[in-house]
């Protein structure tokens, strides 16, 4: 049986992501014209005239001002511009802070390839999951308020509310929510979220108390968080982003910062999404839309708003002389709150609301991390409190360029000022596993490419016409189908399918990578279905009449 979509929201929840981050291998990106042309850029930036008291080379890039680069990270930028087109790197985005001061900020490659607009200090990328410590700050800002508790029960402002377990929908509370207690998870809810945007309440509350699942113990879930986003619409009145804008983003003068994507991509300074292809790198068939932003991974922000984000985090609640958190607030989201103990560098313990929290190294000082990951997107930010030290990444594809910045790139910043000799370079090892890994990737890719392009729709036994048309599904929305080219073309919502391949009244359909069997339910050489084959089962799309013939008749109920 297919496999359900599962959601690339965070590296945490992506399987091509998380896969790679613990098992330390990414994969190897054969040099392009493109990339190519990138590579000689990024070096030639490195080559700008330095005053004699610093190395040559050792100034950001002109996007970044030309500005010097710290003694103490000497020779980084050379060693990442030389490992960028290997790891498939479009364009990325450092910034590091000090005793609440921006140390170094860095650009490197294109926002756009195609346009060559390089990467600026103020180019907004999504940053994915890397969200839901926004969203944390957000629901503290009404406990300051006293417009609710942490531990509230969740069902006090989500009356509808209904898990699979009963008890657990009476004891949930919203500190639950934030520091990943409860391990509940839905992944048609995060499909619909996070791909599709075919979500409304009515179908997140039916699919997750008929689909969703409660492990009892601390589990990553972005579930967590979209219910998280639901609260403060419940005790607001106001959607969580715009919520967000007013509470956090304003007082904080972040202005870059933005829940709604339609809006970051209609602006040329908006980081452009790329995906591996059989050539290298292409735009990402996939982006985020206003439907699919939602308050687990659902911002978009500039490298230079992230620096003030940290900045914010690591003073306590506080920037610029103005307060946005109270401090004990700000104190109590990095405390820690969940034990789920993983990893050996970044030894993390477990959570605090939305960050993970633990230590840098064994023994080391107290380290508080999220990442992000997507179609197109990478994000990394952490910092250590005790040390005064924090470093935001973004950069505008996912893996490996993704892993790039979250395993070498952050890992180097950390070891250069820690001067720390027990933290591992890790780009040997990593390098090594992308040269084995990349050609099989990129042949993955040439495959999905090449079977979209043969599907050959005069082996279906069905005319085209026919097909054409809108089929709905109480609970998964509407899936639209209509000609294009020699073929068809689905969609369900945002999210455009890829037919693959017909055989009589069956088809497979590529979606975001992955390969799903369906088929057309006939009766009397009409279309009455399509079926769409996921982990969960098969979901049945009925047809709709066209709309200038239908009735109006009341709408239909959803199933209990």
């Amino acid at each position: 049986m297919a496999r359900m979509i599962h959601p690339r929201t965070d590296a945490a929840t992506s399987p091509k992501i998380h896969r790679l981050v613990r098992a330390g291998t990414v994969s190897k990106c054969r040099r392009t014209p493109m990339t190519n042309r990138l590579r000689t850029a990024v070096a030639l930036f490195t080559m700008i005239a330095t005053p004699a008291s610093l190395p040559a080379g050792e100034k950001t890039s002109r996007a970044a001002g030309n500005k010097p680069i710290p003694a103490e990270l000497s020779g980084l930028r050379e060693r990442w511009a030389a490992a960028l087109d290997e790891f498939c790197v479009p364009g990325l985005a450092v910034v590091v802070v000090q005793n609440d001061e921006v140390i170094y900020l860095d650009t490197f490659g294109y926002r756009d390839i195609e346009k060559k607009r390089p990467v600026t200090p103020d180019t907004q990328f999504y940053i994915a999951s890397a969200t839901k410590p926004f969203t944390a700050m957000g629901i503290m800002t009404l406990v300051d308020a006293g417009r609710l508790r942490l531990d509230d029960p969740v069902k006090k402002h989500l009356p509808r509310l209904e898990l699979p377990d009963a008890e657990m929908t009476e004891k949930l509370t919203v500190r639950d929510l934030l520091c990943h207690a409860r391990g509940i998870n839905c992944a048609p809810v995060v499909f619909l979220d996070a791909y599709t945007g075919e979500i409304t309440d009515d179908r997140y509350f039916q699919l997750l108390r008929r689909h969703g699942s409660c492990s009892g113990r601390p589990q990553y879930s972005n579930i967590h968080f979209t219910l998280a986003g639901r609260v403060i619409e419940a005790v607001t009145g106001k959607s969580w982003r715009d919520y967000l804008e007013e509470a956090v983003f304003k007082p904080a003068n972040m202005v870059t910062a933005t829940g709604y994507a339609d809006r970051m991509y209609a602006s040329d300074s908006a980081a452009t999404p790329y995906e591996l292809s059989a050539d290298g790198l292409a735009p990402a068939r996939h982006r985020k839309s206003d439907n699919t932003m939602h308050a687990a991974g659902g911002l978009g922000i500039s490298i230079a708003d992230l620096g003030r984000w940290l900045r914010l985090c690591m003073n306590n609640g506080e920037i610029d002389g103005r307060r946005v958190l109270n401090s004990s607030s700000a104190a109590e989201m990095i405390q820690l709150h969940a034990d789920a103990p993983e990893g050996r560098v970044r030894a993390n313990k477990g959570f605090g609301l939305a960050w993970k929290v633990g230590a840098y190294m064994p023994g080391g000082p107290v380290y508080v991390s999220h990442g992000g990951g997507y179609i197109g997107a990478g994000a990394h930010v952490s910092f250590l409190p005790e040390k005064k030290i924090g470093v935001a990444i973004v950069t505008n594809a996912g893996a490996p360029a993704a892993v790039f910045a979250d395993q070498i790139v952050s890992i180097d910043i950390y070891r250069k000022l820690l001067n720390d000799k027990r933290i591992p370079d890790l780009l040997p090892m990593i390098r090594e596993e992308v040269t084995e890994r990349l050609p099989k990737e990129k042949a993955r890719a040439a495959e999905t490419a090449a079977r979209i392009a043969s599907a050959d729709v005069s082996k279906l036994k069905v005319p085209v016409e026919n097909c054409i048309g809108e089929y709905a599904n109480e609970l998964f929305g509407t899936l639209r189908i209509s000609r294009h080219k020699d073929g068809l073309r689905l969609r369900i919502g945002e999210l455009e399918i890829y037919p693959a391949s017909y055989d009589g009244t069956a088809f497979t359909v590529a979606i975001t990578g992955d390969f799903h069997d369906g088929r057309f339910d006939v009766e009397d050489d009409r279309v009455r279905a399509v079926t769409l084959r996921f982990d969960l089962g098969e979901i049945r799309f009925d047809r709709q009449q066209p709309r200038a013939s239908r009735r109006p008749d009341r709408a239909p109920r959803l199933p209990r």
